[in-house]
């Protein structure tokens, strides 16, 4: 049984002639007869009465009937979720996120996201920039957005924004008296660092910047999780460096921090995609991700975004100075 035939057999059963059944079809009438008698033998039954003047469904063509439009209903259903999905216009989107450097920024562009393409569910994982990057290589996840930088070559990478990294100190520290701190300014402090394996890009860019200073970093402590640093600056165990993000959107009692005067102070905020499996929502988000730094908003809502074309040149991004 093929759904053409099932339509034929609607048009006659709807035009009660298989005249003018076949011009609306556009198809010869012996061909469309032929293909209505093939589905009768097929179905063991007989569909129209062909003695009257007009055709007629008999009972069992009328029972039929009920349930072919029923099921071509669903077939052009299926078909439209199909050709929307291809367009990039519903289905889901598996999206991870470090949340230390990309929190503030996911809202705000979820908020887009739901405006411009409401059909399109997004999913949401948080992790480590080290467990989400293998879940993107895997394809279990769309996209991430992660500290960067990367240079696995089987993943596209697009730079979102700088993060600045600030250094997190006690309220009453004497350095909090200056407005911004140098690193030479941080050469006898005992440090509190996030490990390497949760971050690599600020373990690393925090041991190029002592070293760029002069001096190897004293290292008291090593947390796992960058939320328990600010606890142990609090607690009065050391100083630390954190991206901005980390710090200023949630106030801490006895804490404060201050920008580090060095222009390589900075994280890169980057999304990640599979190279060999990027889907049209994948891109989509991608090419939301580069407008909203191209135009510099992230809090107005605005539905005059093109999601299908990224902006033709690439500028500096700057979406982190509203977060921060």
């Amino acid at each position: 049984m093929e759904l053409r035939q099932i339509k034929f057999f609607m048009a006659v059963a709807e035009e009660r002639h298989f005249g003018r059944a076949a011009e609306r079809m556009f198809i010869a009438q012996p061909a469309l007869s032929q293909h209505v008698r093939r589905l009768e033998r097929e179905l063991e039954v007989q569909l129209f009465d062909r003695s009257a003047r007009h055709v007629r469904l008999t009972p069992a063509g009328e029972a039929f009937l009920e349930v072919a439009q029923r099921m071509t209903r669903q077939v052009d259903e299926a078909t439209t979720a199909a050709r929307r999905a291809e367009a990039g216009e519903s289905g889901t989107l598996a999206v991870g996120v470090h949340l230390p450097v990309a929190a503030p920024l996911l809202s705000v562009v979820l908020r887009h996201w739901s405006r411009l393409r409401p059909a399109v569910r997004p999913r949401l994982t948080s992790g480590r920039t080290t467990e989400l990057t293998d879940l993107v290589r895997r394809h279990e996840l769309d996209i991430a957005l992660i500290d960067g930088p990367t240079t696995d070559r089987t993943l596209t990478t697009t730079l979102i924004a700088e993060n600045p990294i600030v250094i997190v100190l006690p309220a009453d520290h004497p350095l909090t008296r200056h407005p911004t701190i140098t690193l030479h300014d941080l050469r006898h402090e005992p440090f509190i660092a996030v490990a390497r394996h949760t971050s690599m890009s600020l373990h690393d860019r925090f041991i190029e910047l002592c070293g760029t200073a002069g001096y190897n970093p004293h290292i008291t402590l090593q947390v796992d999780d960058p939320d328990l640093l600010p606890m142990a600056v609090a607690a009065g165990l050391g100083i630390g460096l954190a991206a901005a993000t980390t710090i200023t959107t949630r106030p801490m009692p006895g804490l404060t921090y201050r920008p580090i005067n060095h222009p390589r102070a900075t994280i890169p905020l980057i999304a990640i995609a599979a190279r060999d499996h990027t889907t049209t929502q994948t891109q989509d988000f991608l090419n939301l991700l580069t407008n909203l730094h191209h135009r510099d908003h992230l809090h107005p809502i605005s539905t005059d975004i093109d999601l299908t074309n990224p902006p033709q040149h690439n500028p500096t991004p700057r979406i982190l100075q509203h977060a921060v």
